[in-house]
């Protein structure tokens, strides 16, 4: 079942990221059809340009939009799937944390799809808007506070048991033990 879904997800995530270059091609047949009075597409040597233009600027937006939904994607599964965590033992055979941990990152490969390496967590690094984003996702953390800000964005799975305060870094190791014991993380 977590294979099937994984696969899904992956397809949904490569369709999604997508739609920018179909919505720009879009937008661009609608300014041709019922702005002809502005001469877009006239012969003219800087047709290019302006065509290329266009198209930048519609991949902008389309790719911001696409970014801001993605987040909001990520904050609305994980409230729904996951809920508030509690502290403590989960074994991946007595509870089903675990499985909806798992089906939370699932879910989560949007926001590291797009944008390319870093995704989209990537350009907000050390900004106030990943604080915000990890806030809205449960964390506790303090004003002034600056996340990932050397620009990699780290993998922060339990964000409802850390406490910021402060600039940190943060260093992640792979989970090869069958069970997940939660506590909370004061920095």
């Amino acid at each position: 079942m977590q294979l099937t879904i994984n696969m899904l997800i992956a397809a949904i995530s490569a369709a999604y990221w997508s739609i920018s270059a179909v919505t720009a091609a879009l937008i661009l047949r609608h300014l041709h059809i019922h702005l002809k009075h502005v001469h877009f597409f006239a012969p003219r040597w800087y047709r290019f340009g302006i065509l290329y233009g266009l198209i930048a600027v519609l991949f902008v937006i389309v790719l911001t939009i696409q970014a801001i939904i993605s987040l909001f994607w990520v904050i609305l599964a994980k409230w729904i799937v996951i809920g508030q965590r509690r502290v403590g033992p989960h074994h991946w055979d007595e509870s089903s944390y675990c499985q909806r941990w798992g089906l939370h990152l699932a879910l989560s490969r949007f926001i590291y799809k797009g944008y390319g390496n870093g995704g989209v967590l990537g350009p907000i690094t050390g900004s106030a808007y990943i604080v915000w984003f990890y806030r809205a996702l449960g964390a506790k953390m303090g004003k002034n506070c600056a996340i990932f800000a050397g620009g990699y964005a780290g993998l922060m799975t339990e964000p409802d048991l850390v406490e910021v305060s402060s600039l940190i870094l943060f260093l992640s190791r792979p989970n090869t033990e069958l069970f997940i014991s939660l506590a909370p993380t004061y920095l």
